[in-house]
């Protein structure tokens, strides 16, 4: 299968403004984007994100930290985009560039930011936070779901989802309706291995994952031996706002969190266990490329009884659906 790679550079000045250009063909709306472009055949991420900050602009940078992936569909065409900051080393402003759209270069601030014409307007949450912040809380982007960090501002809606008995009947039991506290003990431990995540669809929260890697005591838990595999890991999730179900949404999360473990976290091997009975998450996470290894009898406590579970696992090199 085809897939355009290309790179984007998020390059912020003393001043905490980021450079930007007003791009677009001769006959349509110029907008305002950071610089980035598709990579050549041979050429990387990184080494495309510099010479396409240098075509655009006339900067000379240094490329340093990876941010995070955006990919999706555009017109047909699989794409997938890797954020860089850099750091100018030289060069001045120059409209130099060799496809003749690049019309301005300018360094603009968080404000400016938030009123400009955007040539991908779901850029502009993440802009502005970088700016503000000095960082990012994204995992991944997969159009147009965003994968991020979970904060302590989103303990409200984790006590929203887990007060809903539909959310509680397929996560951890109507009968664990979570208060304010609990959502604290569970959700945000002092010491925590867990890679805690919210889901977000087009900008709105909408559901929480986490993900980790698997350690002897989690090995043991699902029967695994340590030797068949380098990096085992383990996902939980849910969608916590039911107007969201039925929507496909489960399949392009599970779907993408497996490029991104394989990607980003050298993932071999991906690992869950729903209960048995829950038929249509089974049938989600097969059809993201998960498959049955073994019923795991009694497996979970659940509403009041030992549920069994069936340990299903997706292995790297397997297709991603």
């Amino acid at each position: 299968m085809y897939i355009w790679r290309g790179a984007a550079a998020i390059c912020v000045n003393e001043n905490k403004q980021l450079l930007m250009v007003l791009q677009g063909r001769s006959d349509e709306e110029k907008r305002w984007s950071v610089p980035s472009g598709g990579a050549n055949s041979d050429e990387t991420y990184e080494a495309c994100c510099a010479r396409e900050v240098w075509e655009e602009t006339g900067y000379k940078v240094q490329v340093g930290s990876y941010l995070h992936e955006k990919s999706g569909v555009s017109r047909g065409t699989v794409y997938k985009v890797k954020y860089y900051e850099v750091q100018v080393e030289g060069g001045l402003p120059t409209l130099h560039d060799p496809d003749g759209l690049i019309y301005d270069i300018q360094w603009k601030s968080a404000d400016e930011i938030e009123m400009l014409n955007l040539t991908y307007p779901e850029d502009r949450k993440f802009l502005i936070e970088y700016l503000t912040e000095g960082e990012s809380m994204i995992r991944y982007r997969s159009n147009p779901l965003t994968v991020r960090r979970l904060t302590r501002f989103d303990a409200s809606l984790l006590h929203k989802w887990l007060n809903d008995p539909e959310v509680l009947r397929y996560y951890v039991g109507r009968d664990q309706a979570h208060t304010p506290e609990m959502v604290q003990e569970h959700f945000y431990p002092e010491e925590d291995q867990l890679y805690r995540c919210i889901l977000e669809y087009e900008g709105q929260p909408i559901g929480y994952i986490q993900f980790y890697l698997l350690e002897a005591e989690g090995l043991n838990y699902y029967g695994l031996d340590e030797s068949e595999g380098t990096r085992i890991f383990g996902t939980d999730q849910f969608i916590g706002e039911l107007t969201y179900w039925n929507r496909g949404i489960g399949k392009q999360l599970m779907s993408s969190m497996l490029r991104y473990l394989e990607e980003e976290h050298q993932a071999s091997r991906v690992v869950m266990d729903p209960q048995a009975w829950n038929e249509r998450a089974i049938a989600c996470y097969e059809k993201s490329g998960f498959r049955k290894v073994k019923l795991l009898p009694e497996q979970e406590w659940h509403e009041g009884e030992k549920r069994d579970c069936w340990l299903m696992e997706w292995r790297a090199g397997a297709a991603i659906l």
